[in-house]
Formats: C-alpha cells, sequence, structure tokens
C-alpha cells in the first residue's frame, strides 16, 4: 500500500514541478546535495527499509559504487512515470479481479447454475444472470418431478419464474403444473404468456387449447380458436373445428356468427362458419338440405364438417354420398373415420368387421394411429366384437416407443371402459404396466370414473391428469360425456 501511494504522491508531484518549467526545488532529491546525478539522494526513499523497492515508483534510482541510492538524472531531467504507476495498479488490480471471478465462477459452478465467465466479467451480460439462476430452479424442479417430489417440483418453478418472469420455459412449465391443481391460476399464466411471448404464441396457443379441452372450459376454447383463426391461418381446420365443437356443446352459434364477419379470415373460412352457424339453429330436416347443398369452397375442413353434421343428424345416406365425393379432398385417416362411424350408423356389422379383421390381421404389420383410430371409434360407437379384435391387437405393441404404448393403450383403455367392460380394462392396464414400467394411478382413477354410477364423477375434472390423452380421444370422451 505505501508502493501504491508513493506512485500517486510522487509523480503528482513531478508533474506539478514539471509543469512549473522546472523552477524551484526539485521535489524528491535531497536540495542539501549537489544535484549531479550519481551524487544527489533520493530524498523520497528516506524511511523506507528496503530503499530499492521504490524502483517500482521510479526507476531513475540506482546505487552508486559506494552503495548509497541516488537519483541518476540532474534536477532539469526529474519526470513522473504515471505509465509504470499505472501498470503496476492496473496489473494489481485486474489479478485480484481474475482471481475474484474465477473464485466467484467455481463457487457458482459447483452451488449448480450453469453460468459463463463472460456473464461474471462482463457487465452488460449480467442481466443474464437472473435466468441462470432461474435455470438453476427449472432443473431442481425436474429432478423432483422425475423423482416424484410434486411439491418441491411446483415451489421450484415458483421460484424461478419469480426471479425471471421473461423466462418462457419457467412460465410454461409452471402453467402445466397448475393445469389440474389450479386450471384458474393456469389459464391466466397461459394468457400471460399469449401476450409477453408473441414468438412462441403457436406453441402457447396449443398447450393451453389442450388444457381446455381436457377441462371441457368450452368458453375458453371458443375465445382461443377465435383469436387463433386470424394468428394462424394455416391452421385453420383445427380452430374450426375447436370452435364448431365448443359451440355446439354450448347451444350458442353467436360465436360462429361473429367470427364469420372477420375480414381477416378467407372467405372460403367465413362460409364454412356461416353454414355451421346456421346448422346449429336449424330443424334436422332443413339442416339436412342445407348441408347438401353443392360445396363452392376449397376449405377442406368444409367436408369434413358436412360428412360430420349429417351423421350426427342421422342422415347416413346423405352422408355416405358426399364422403365419396369428396375422397381428393379429405386426408385417408379421416376418410376412414367417417367410413367407419356411417358403418355403425347404418348397422353394418358385417362391413365393419371386415374392415376391422383386414386392418388388426396377425399377418399385416399393425399401425399404431391405425389402432388408435379403431380404439377411440369405439369409444363413439361401443360395439363388444370388435372390442375384443383391438384389445387382442395390443399385445402387439410391445416394440413400439414408451409415448405411442401410452397414448394408444390410453385409447385402448377408454373403449373398453365405456362398455364397462372390466375384464379389458384389466388387460390392457396389466399390459401398460408390464411394458412401460410406469405407475399408472392417474388411469385407476379413470377407470373407477367408467365403473362408477352416473353422475358420481365428472369426466372434466379427470382428464387433465391423462398426460398420454390425444385431442381425438379427448374429443370423443368429452363428446359422450361432456353433457351428461
Amino acid at each position: 500500500m505505501r508502493t501504491v501511494w508513493a506512485m500517486f504522491y510522487w509523480n503528482a508531484r513531478k508533474t506539478l514541478f514539471r509543469l512549473r518549467g522546472d523552477r524551484g526545488t526539485c521535489p524528491c532529491q535531497n536540495p542539501s546535495d549537489s544535484g549531479e546525478p550519481m551524487q544527489t539522494g533520493c530524498e523520497a526513499v528516506y524511511g523506507w527499509r528496503q530503499a530499492g523497492r521504490f524502483r517500482r515508483v521510479c526507476p531513475l534510482l540506482r546505487q552508486n559504487p559506494a552503495g548509497q541510492w541516488v537519483c541518476s538524472v540532474r534536477a532539469e531531467e526529474v519526470r513522473p512515470f504515471w505509465g509504470r504507476a499505472c501498470g503496476y495498479i492496473g496489473g494489481t488490480v485486474g489479478v485480484l479481479v481474475l482471481c475474484g471471478v474465477l473464485a466467484v465462477f467455481g463457487l457458482m459452478r459447483v452451488i449448480g447454475y450453469e453460468v459463463s465467465v463472460r456473464q461474471i466479467i462482463w457487465p452488460p451480460a449480467w442481466h443474464e444472470l437472473r435466468g441462470v439462476r432461474s435455470l438453476l430452479f427449472i432443473n431442481k424442479a425436474r429432478e423432483a418431478y422425475t423423482a416424484g417430489r410434486v411439491r418441491e417440483a411446483l415451489n421450484a418453478l415458483i421460484v424461478a419464474y419469480e426471479m425471471d418472469p421473461a423466462n418462457y420455459s419457467a412460465g410454461m412449465m409452471l402453467a402445466q403444473f397448475y393445469q389440474a391443481g389450479n386450471p384458474g391460476l393456469a389459464d391466466k399464466l397461459y394468457a400471460r404468456l399469449l401476450r409477453e411471448h408473441p414468438d412462441h404464441r403457436v406453441e402457447t396457443a396449443r398447450v393451453w387449447f389442450r388444457s381446455l379441452l381436457a377441462r371441457g372450459r368450452l368458453r375458453g376454447i371458443v375465445e382461443l380458436a377465435r383469436r387463433q383463426l386470424t394468428a394462424e391461418p394455416q391452421q385453420a381446420s383445427a380452430w374450426v373445428h375447436a370452435l364448431v365443437f365448443a359451440t355446439r356443446h354450448l347451444q350458442d352459434p353467436q360465436p360462429l356468427e361473429s367470427a364469420a364477419q372477420s375480414e381477416k379470415l378467407p372467405p372460403a373460412v367465413r362460409e364454412t362458419l356461416r353454414l355451421a352457424a346456421r346448422v346449429q339453429q336449424l330443424p334436422p330436416a332443413e339442416a339436412r338440405g342445407l348441408l347438401e347443398m353443392p360445396v363452392v369452397t376449397d376449405f377442406s375442413y368444409d367436408r369434413v364438417y358436412r360428412i360430420e353434421a349429417l351423421t350426427r343428424l342421422g342422415f347416413a345416406d346423405e352422408a355416405f354420398e358426399l364422403l365419396l365425393k369428396s375422397r381428393a379432398q379429405i386426408a385417408g385417416r379421416d376418410m376412414a373415420r367417417l367410413a367407419f362411424a356411417l358403418y355403425a350408423l347404418k348397422g353394418d356389422n358385417a362391413r365393419l368387421e371386415r374392415e376391422f379383421a383386414a386392418l388388426l390381421s396377425p399377418p399385416r404389420a399393425l399401425h399404431p394411429y391405425e389402432v388408435s383410430l379403431l380404439a377411440i371409434h369405439l369409444v363413439n360407437w361401443p360395439d363388444p366384437a370388435l372390442l375384443d379384435k383391438v384389445c387382442e391387437a395390443f399385445g402387439r405393441m410391445a416394440s413400439e416407443p414408451l409415448e405411442v404404448q401410452l397414448e394408444v393403450g390410453l385409447a385402448v383403455f377408454c373403449a373398453a371402459g365405456v362398455q364397462k367392460n372390466h375384464q379389458r380394462m384389466t388387460e390392457v392396464q396389466s399390459h401398460m404396466a408390464r411394458t412401460t414400467k410406469i405407475p399408472l394411478s392417474s388411469m385407476n382413477r379413470l377407470g373407477l370414473y367408467f365403473m362408477a354410477d352416473a353422475g358420481k364423477l365428472r369426466i372434466e375434472n379427470l382428464l387433465p391428469q391423462q398426460n398420454s390423452l390425444s385431442l381425438e380421444l379427448n374429443y370423443a370422451l368429452l363428446d359422450r360425456y361432456l353433457s351428461k
């Protein structure tokens, strides 16, 4: 510290001496000496136990042959050495800062913060540390959830989001945690994410929609679908379907009419919305005539809607005729789904048995989406004989990925539950438990719903707990049970 003080003190005095034009007494030379180089003592080193250390401050200090520390220049040549001072002091400060940075970096890494040296040493990057701290609690939440400590995981996520409200991942995970236990708070959080993270709007809307659908929040579905129709025109079919589904169960066509007035939507989409609104308001016979009118739009969902509406109203022949005309515009999965529904409506069990037998034939490669399609059909149109075929085929899917087995298994389980076939439900659940090695406690609660008397439980309180629930199965279960 004495050296640091000397660097500032003596360099300052030398600077003033030079600014005065070397007039007066040299501040560091002994005034009683001759003033000649190598003969004049250095007053600045008096009191220093090791005078040689003063050379860090002034390199003009030399030791003469007699061993005395003297100035090596005349008084008029004495000058300050600010560069040396800055070098020594800056180097020392730099080393101390580096040691401090490394210490902080090491400590934060030991704690678990995924921090970089840049984020510690670079002031413009310090705002990123909130995200780093938030990430630590996100990781803790994941570890706790994997270990089954749900409450601990939720608390960690709350802390993570409070630390960094701009962290989209933390907010999304927290909203998904709230879905089952605190759905009102989940909806508020989804709405906030939708508003504050427009670059993630599509992802947020789809996850929120699944949450709303599982909970049977029809008004929420209506509002979200109307907004997303203009934000996601490329997904108009999915959002129009959601809007039609919700308004049909609400028995309120007004949201359809309101959406159809939006100039932001393509004319074909608006025409389908108007059609759906009018169908809801007309008696079946008049609605049939409206649905049979020639299709003038290029919106593929328009044909799917017309066929589904005719089927729901019981006009099988008219729906089948439109289905045949629309084969080129309807995807293969929708074609099969609609055809199976019409066979069931017409009571053509022989045709259904042939179709099921062909798809589930043992020599044929079994595709998971086909088993799921058949199971969901049985949720809508129960049939004990066809259920046996699907349940037996499900046993051949043990080699499929885990998420596929869970999604298809849940569909088959629900198909058996709709028919209150406890034996098949138990078989499917046991098979899933053996092959997936995952506890299926939420499926137990769903099984109790199927076997319980009507009115004791509500399906919308159970579906949010089913992580492997597909949209198609969700729609089917709500269509069957929501109004009961």
